[in-house]
């Protein structure tokens, strides 16, 4: 009986061990196409998909780099997910390098703004107005391609944070619309 323990405690052990390892490696290197993850508070991220219109599949995240034709509006680098979350990350005018993430978004189709937005079904967290809250490395950015990483930390209404660190995506022309 005790060796039927023993076997038992070890096996549940080694099977504890493996998931835990498991679920927070983050397997984005950013060397695919159409990768995107991050984590959230020390938990992977990674976005799922929905279902459509007639049962198709919802792409788990959209982006897009576009002044929206209008030689008015400065260019803007948005990337959105769904899951878990929904995340929204605004950059107005990327460039090659390092970008501030340093201003509280509107809503989450505010392109005006270079901040980020997560939200689930009961809070909001946002970035804050004139305040450094984190950065995104841009390695390449064009209409057809968007590479880099991100870290930042946003707050809710009551000033708790959330932490999203090891922020990678690496974005081609298929993955920019659902």
């Amino acid at each position: 009986m005790k060796q039927f323990f023993l076997k038992t405690t070890l096996f549940l052990f080694a099977v504890t061990l493996f998931n835990c390892e498991g679920s927070n490696l983050n397997t984005n290197e950013s060397t695919g196409n159409d990768s995107f993850s991050c984590y959230i508070n020390g938990k992977l991220y990674t976005p799922s998909a929905g279902t459509g219109i007639n049962g198709g599949d919802i792409r788990p995240f959209s982006w897009s780099y576009t002044n929206l034709n209008n030689p008015n509006i400065s260019y803007y680098f948005n990337l959105s997910s769904l899951g878990e979350y929904r995340t929204e990350l605004y950059i107005v005018n990327p460039k090659i390098g390092v970008n501030l993430i340093s201003q509280k978004l509107n809503n989450t189709s505010d392109f005006t703004h270079s901040g980020m937005i997560i939200k689930n079904d009961r809070i909001i967290y946002n970035t804050k107005d004139n305040q450094n809250n984190g950065t995104v490395t841009l390695t390449e950015i064009s209409e057809n391609r968007a590479i880099g990483t991100f870290d930042c930390t946003l707050y809710n209404d009551n000033g708790d944070e959330l932490k999203v660190t090891e922020g990678k995506f690496n974005l081609s022309l298929d993955s920019r619309t659902n």
